[in-house]
């Protein structure tokens, strides 16, 4: 009787404590490498997740299976896009590329518990300001400086009425293109 007590609890703890999708068995992801400047999808890029890899179509979409949900360090064509969060099948493994000198933020927001999507949070980066979507999507374009980056130690922070204030620090000067994911505590 005591192996089962144990067992419907461990059970339960399981199946209570987080995402829906076993991460053993993979997840099947996808995105678009798409240009910087002008949105339109980037054919022939290799994009990789660790060792799982995969080369865009001609518009710029992929499809991949990884290993399973949690933090990955992406690359497009050898180079590191920045910081991913996988948290299902419903990613958004979108990419910018091209950039050039322009500075840029994008990525999703996610309820760290639930790896849902969160909608309407406020996304601060040096003055610039950008909402969240309903698939937790935010993008921050600050121009492209033809010198230095902008500014110095640089914050992002990230405000939503139903979730405790985040901040997180971008970069000694914020300089380039990045993805970056962040999940969310709710209050």
């Amino acid at each position: 009787m005591r192996n089962f007590v144990v067992t419907v609890v461990v059970s339960l703890a399981i199946s209570c404590s987080g995402p829906t999708e076993p991460s053993s068995v993979g997840v099947r992801i996808s995105g678009r490498v798409l240009d910087f400047a002008t949105s339109v999808g980037v054919s022939g890029a290799t994009v990789a997740f660790g060792v799982t890899t995969a080369v865009t179509d001609a518009g710029g979409s992929y499809v991949m299976t990884v290993p399973g949900i949690g933090p990955y360090e992406p690359l497009v064509d050898g180079a590191q896009v920045g910081m991913s969060r996988v948290t299902g099948s419903a990613y958004r493994g979108d990419f910018l590329v091209r950039a050039g000198t322009c500075v840029s933020r994008y990525g999703t927001l996610v309820d760290a518990r639930t790896l849902r999507p969160v909608a309407g949070a406020t996304v601060s980066l040096t003055g610039s300001k950008t909402t969240s979507g309903a698939d937790g999507w935010y993008r921050i374009d600050l121009g492209c400086p033809t010198s230095n980056p902008v500014g110095g130690t640089t914050e992002m922070t990230v405000e939503h009425p139903s979730y405790v204030p985040r901040s997180v620090i971008v970069g000694r000067g914020v300089v380039g293109v990045t993805r970056r994911d962040l999940d969310l505590e709710r209050r």
